[in-house]
């Protein structure tokens, strides 16, 4: 099995006496997590995501700010497999102020999100992993690469704009838009939300759960 951290997302921004449109993108870059384990054909994933290359517009009259941020995990390897994710925010309080949505019209709490996913996703909380019910098949990976941007400091790939790929090789997105609601414009600050996504092959059960189970049971 293949662990990833992805390269985290950001947001968001700086009020500043003066300049209220400050507003500071950051990346935090983690080395891969790898579970050396060795098995017959093991299974090999990576996220794929979205993020706006364009700052969003700030004032200091609002405490608002929404945007694109898909996420996505695709099948990188040779076997068919199934994969699970788990979002980390980088600050507990910014978390119980953010909303997920999967299609702009809808937001929710990330307690409520795990109530209205999208179809094919799950949400655990016995572990904190949102896993996905499908198995993703093995193809020619490097054919959609193709399109992508490859950041070599992390091995991860992200799309170039927000148009997403829909293929048995690549999940459907676990998320696509997000918006946090600050208490006050002068509150607004930075933040990280990690992704975090591992993948089992998918001869280790008959479907996700059991695939799921009997690798943590063996391997764990």
């Amino acid at each position: 099995m293949k662990r990833r951290i992805s390269a985290a997302i950001l947001i968001l921004c700086l009020v500043i006496a003066k300049v209220p449109g400050a507003l500071a993108y950051q990346t935090d870059i983690s080395e891969p997590l790898l579970n050396h384990t060795t098995i017959a054909l093991d299974s090999v994933s990576t996220l794929v995501e979205y993020y706006p290359s364009v700052l969003p517009e700030l004032t200091s009259e609002t405490n608002t700010i929404d945007y694109t941020k898909l996420i996505q995990v695709a099948n990188t390897g040779y076997v068919d497999e199934y994969i699970r994710v788990k979002l980390i925010f980088s600050d507990s309080d910014i978390e119980s102020k953010t909303f997920f949505s999967s299609d702009k019209n809808n937001y929710y709490s990330p307690d409520e999100y795990s109530r209205h996913l999208p179809d094919g996703w799950v949400y655990h909380s016995s572990d904190g992993f949102y896993y996905y019910t499908g198995i993703l098949e093995a193809g020619n990976w490097e054919e959609y690469a193709s399109d992508l941007t490859y950041d070599a400091s992390n091995g991860q790939y992200y799309y170039k704009d927000a148009n997403f790929y829909i293929a048995p090789i690549i999940t459907t997105p676990l998320v696509q838009y997000m918006k946090t609601v600050f208490d006050e414009p002068v509150d607004m600050r930075s933040y990280y939300l990690y992704a975090y996504e591992e993948s089992v092959p998918f001869y280790f059960g008959s479907d996700y759960a059991e695939a799921w189970e009997n690798y943590l049971a063996d391997y764990q």
